[in-house]
């Protein structure tokens, strides 16, 4: 098992040198580098698929909208120069955005619980997928269970 994760360390490296890649970041923290070196391999295994890159589109959109809901919305609200059905109408079009926001971070958890088949199946043969099961409770040998009255 050993010489299986040295070759994918090797190998890791070896492709992150030839794409121009930094495989261990900016940083000499070892906790860093080890969870850049986790992130580059399954970013390289498992490639994120189109519904995700979707998502992560629409979360960047949503990040600009909700710099101007924040910012200049509230100053066109507060402005004299607009009328009364325009304010009216910034109101209703940020109480939709508040609410479509909250869609797209149910999406993205539902999509993140979502695994391909190919991270399934490799989880499976792994055993990463399998939860650590309680410890059982036992009563020593040396010990007399005595129930009270």
């Amino acid at each position: 098992m050993a010489y299986l994760i040295g070759l994918f360390l090797v190998l890791a490296v070896i492709f992150s040198v030839a794409s121009g890649g930094n495989l261990l970041g900016d940083t000499l923290n070892p906790s860093e580098i080890l969870s850049n070196i986790k992130n580059k391999l399954t970013e390289t295994i498992f490639p994120k698929s189109q519904r995700e890159i979707t998502i992560e589109n629409i979360d960047d959109n949503y990040r600009t909208l909700d710099d101007f809901f924040s910012g200049p919305a509230q100053a066109l609200l507060n402005s004299k120069h607009i009328s009364a059905k325009d304010k009216e109408a910034i109101k209703k079009a940020a109480v939709g955005f508040q609410d479509s926001k909250k869609l797209i971070a149910n999406l993205k958890e539902l999509t993140k619980d979502d695994k391909g088949l190919l991270k399934a199946a490799v989880e499976k043969i792994l055993g990463l997928d399998e939860q650590p099961a309680p410890d059982p409770t036992s009563i020593p040998p040396q010990c007399k269970l005595v129930c009270g009255e």
